[in-house]
Parts: structure tokens; C-alpha cells; sequence
């Protein structure tokens, strides 16, 4: 009779263990993946060397949101062939993030993954996230902030570490 609780307590602290690999199996791969990112975007820290290898066309002036405590997101830069093609490759994203230094020009902070809903009406999915809906420029959306820390998280929309002032 003693026993039935003891494996029941081994199962439980065992089933445990697994979940607890298999979260820390997915961080690692999400960790990989952004230093995969962040190798692949390091080139494009100068706003000039971003134009020449196509981020070139302005999409927004600097977005911060009316709350100073949400933060901001910074001015988007888009490469309009990425842009056009409705897909979404991690390596390769649509649009890239910077936002003013305190003493003059910009830093890439964030990068951003759009799909156009015309060209896909179904949510993609990328880094384990599902894009979700802009419906200001309908269109599946999810930000990664590789280059700057959020403490909202990675992939939240903005950072209150960022500020259009």
C-alpha cells in the first residue's frame, strides 16, 4: 500500500523533469535561432549598409505609444522584395527596426516579420510564435528584438527600453 504513493510521488516528480527538458530543448533552439538572426542582421547596423543591401524604403516616422511606461518601437525600414513575396524566411526579414541614439542617429534594435493577408490569409508561424493582425496595414505581423532587450519580451510589440525622444 506504501508503494502506491511512492511511484505515484516518482511519476509525478519524473513527468516533471521531462517538461522541464523539453521547455528548456525549445529555449535552446529559440536561442540558436536568434543568434542565427542576429549573425544574419549584424551587417545592416548602419542604416546605409541596410539601404545598399535593400532595407531602403521608410515605412513610419518613430512609433512610440501614447504610454511613456509601454515604450516605443522606432522607425521601420523595409525591403520591398521581401515585402512582395508573402513569405517568411528568419533569416531574411521584411522590415528592420531602429531607433534614435541619445546623441544623434539611429540603432537597430528590432526586426520585423509582415505577411499581407491578401497574400496569405492564414496567421504564419515563426520562432514558435503566431503572427498576429495589424489591421492597419492588414497584414500578420510579429516583432523579434534581437539587437535590444525588452522586458516585455522578444517578440512583444514594443519596448520600453525605446523612445522616440
Amino acid at each position: 500500500m506504501k508503494t502506491q504513493p511512492l511511484l505515484l510521488a516518482a511519476t509525478v516528480i519524473a513527468g516533471a523533469f521531462c517538461a522541464s527538458a523539453a521547455i528548456a530543448g525549445e529555449s535552446d533552439r529559440l536561442n540558436s535561432v536568434v543568434n542565427e538572426l542576429r549573425r544574419a542582421t549584424a551587417p545592416l547596423h548602419p542604416l546605409e549598409a541596410a539601404a545598399a543591401a535593400g532595407w531602403d524604403t521608410p515605412i513610419t516616422g518613430c512609433i512610440a505609444n501614447p504610454d511613456p511606461a509601454v515604450g516605443g518601437m522606432g522607425y521601420h525600414y523595409a525591403n520591398e522584395t521581401l515585402l512582395a513575396d508573402g513569405t517568411v524566411d528568419p533569416l531574411r526579414p521584411e522590415v528592420l527596426v531602429y531607433a534614435p541614439k541619445p546623441g544623434g542617429g539611429m540603432q537597430l534594435v528590432a526586426v520585423e516579420y509582415i505577411v499581407f493577408t491578401e497574400l496569405n490569409p492564414v496567421p504564419p508561424e515563426l520562432f514558435g510564435q503566431t503572427f498576429h493582425l495589424n489591421p492597419n496595414i492588414n497584414a500578420w505581423t510579429l516583432h523579434a528584438w534581437v539587437w535590444k532587450h525588452n522586458p516585455s519580451g522578444l517578440f512583444a510589440d514594443f519596448n520600453p527600453n525605446v523612445s522616440c525622444l
